[in-house]
């Protein structure tokens, strides 16, 4: 891939995420709508716009076997409740890095669970990760349960 394709995809992407969490902060924060009513919306979407994209490739809604896919339904329900009742009490920005913090560690104690090889950079980041969460989460910095769902949100992610 080209560096420039990259990049731009790359920046589109982050450009995302951080209107997932500023759009979802901006609805449920003021309360516009209720934490679980938004995390019912996104969900709603998020099945429609999967179904286009799965008739536009396939040109049917085939129903896939469900064995094995308790794990990936739980870390949704997880992530989807507690990123919209986090965002009651956190701003944007420390959401964001709490989510994303904790994702990093999820998918590294996961690589650790599998036994996979972990190369030297891969630690490092994990403890940048831990890190940042034990900063965010020292007493004082913010109140504690939003952070402790947005964990939540970020197991469920890393699952």
């Amino acid at each position: 891939m080209p560096p420039m394709r990259l990049f731009l995809l790359t920046a589109l992407t982050m450009l995302a995420f951080a209107a997932n969490s500023v759009l979802n902060r901006w609805a449920v924060g003021p309360g516009h709508i209720g934490a679980v009513e938004f995390a019912m919306l996104r969900v709603l979407a998020g099945a429609v716009v999967l179904a286009a994209l799965v008739l536009w490739q396939r040109g049917h809604l085939g129903w896939p076997g469900t064995r094995g896919r308790f794990g990936g339904v739980a870390g949704l329900t997880a992530y989807l409740i507690g990123f919209s009742l986090a965002y009651r009490g956190l701003d944007a920005g420390t959401g964001a890095l709490v989510l994303f913090g904790t994702v990093q560690v999820t998918m590294f104690a996961g690589a650790l669970v599998l036994r996979e090889t972990v190369p030297a950079r891969r630690w490092a980041g994990a403890g940048l990760a831990l890190g940042g969460l034990a900063i965010i989460a020292a007493p004082g910095a913010v109140a504690l349960v939003p952070v402790v769902l947005m964990a939540v949100a970020g197991v469920g992610w890393g699952i």
